[in-house]
């Protein structure tokens, strides 16, 4: 039977939310219990301004699935998990199969007091300490402050800068959201950032201004986030004299996860494809969800163009996805070792992307679907010879757990 616990930790998606202070009387009490999973899905809409010229507006999301657990002593929680940096937009676009950027791996702990233990070299959670809410009940107006951190990558090539802030909220009262009556809380901050006070931080930025104004909505009675309304806008200078302004907003959902019957979807998968007498079509378990993986699949030599023997293979799969509900796909691309990195890379998202296109075409919603390529980065088999690269050209569509 499993005890619920109360933690100080609620977790937004890549900007991880914090809170410090969740022990006391008043409504803001979050509970998880361990084993639970929860969704993360933050989205960016931003306008961007390079030197006063308008760029157009820039769409981002990512996505991840987090695994609450329990240190060794009992008494602290562990987060792990992955987060899916989709591909950057100039609109947005949301019935479309979206190509993943980057995956990062996440795992840190939450002390019984509030302070998490994350390893140095690992950039997540971007957003610290942020929200925090006071040890007593509060009521409608009244404020409280604290101080927060965020860390930004506005170039986005892995050079990290940390930001201190100084945060202000209020409880609003109560609102609706999405139906379920929940507890308003507004929070706002400036972003204040000049060369060198981060000794560690992207010595490309001369200084940073901008404020953040962020309306969160908290169901008390599932003692769970709902949503957050994080209305931007943000000035970077940079020391060759560029400015950027970015000015939109973030919204950020919260969604508990209901784990899947695996042993149950991999015999249904399993019986279909041999009714179908569909050969070379491996079904595992992984730690994401159910792998379905393409051994030898025949594209036309060096382009992302499918062979129609592989046709039946790939309609026994439509039938066979088209029987799972609420889950996302996710089609991951591999190459043989031939030619250079970049050329294997590119070519095994465009064969992801070739697989997803056909299975739209049978039916499946794109927005289904995330596609990665891999490269040759992940052989099966030995790249020197001709049998083993065959096993290297494969694709995998993983059920994912979210």
């Amino acid at each position: 039977m499993h005890i619920r616990k109360k933690v100080v930790c609620v977790i937004f998606m890549l900007c991880f939310v914090i809170p410090a202070f969740i022990y006391s009387q008043q409504t803001f009490e979050i509970q998880f219990i361990p084993g639970e999973k929860f969704k993360l899905t933050e989205r960016h809409d931003l306008s961007k301004r390079v030197n006063g010229s308008y760029q157009g507006y820039i769409y981002r999301e990512v996505r991840g699935v987090l695994t609450v657990a329990e240190d060794e002593t009992g008494q602290n929680e562990v987060y792990q998990g992955k987060f899916y940096v989709l591909e950057e937009m100039k609109r947005e676009t949301r019935h479309v199969a979206r190509r993943i950027d980057k995956t990062i791996e996440s795992r840190f702990r939450i002390n019984s007091d509030g302070h998490y233990v994350i390893h140095e070299s690992q950039a997540y959670p971007l957003l610290r300490g942020f929200p925090v809410f006071p040890k007593k009940a509060v009521t409608v107006g009244e404020k409280w402050r604290a101080y927060g951190m965020r860390i930004v990558e506005p170039l986005h090539d892995g050079v990290f800068t940390r930001v201190p802030f100084y945060c202000e909220y209020e409880y609003k009262g109560k609102g609706m959201y999405n139906g379920v009556e929940c507890d308003v809380i507004q929070a706002q901050y400036a972003m204040r950032y000049k060369a060198g006070d981060d000794v560690y931080g992207d010595e490309r930025i001369r200084n940073i201004s901008g404020k953040h104004v962020v309306t969160i909505y908290f169901d008390s009675e599932g003692k769970r986030p709902q949503f957050m309304r994080d209305l931007v806008e943000e000035t970077y200078m940079y020391d060759n004299g560029t400015e950027e302004l970015y000015k939109g907003f973030i919204l950020t959902w919260f969604d508990m996860i209901v784990v899947m019957d695996r042993d149950e979807i991999k015999k249904d998968i399993i019986e279909e494809l041999e009714d179908s007498n569909i050969p070379d079509i491996v079904v595992e378990e992984r730690e994401e969800g159910v792998a379905l993986t393409l051994n030898k699949i025949h594209f036309i030599a060096d382009k992302a163009v499918v062979k129609p023997e592989e046709y039946s293979r790939l309609d026994a799969l439509v039938e066979a996805l088209k029987k799972i509900e609420g889950r996302t796909f996710l089609v991951v691309g591999h190459t043989a070792r031939w030619g250079s990195e970049e050329s294997q890379y590119t070519l095994s998202v465009e064969r992801a992307k070739t697989i997803v296109d056909y299975l739209v075409s049978k039916g499946i919603p794109a927005e289904r679907f995330l596609y990665e390529g891999r490269g040759a980065t992940e052989p099966v088999a030995s790249n020197d010879t001709e049998e083993g690269m065959a096993q290297n050209r494969r694709v995998e569509i993983i059920i994912l757990e979210d």
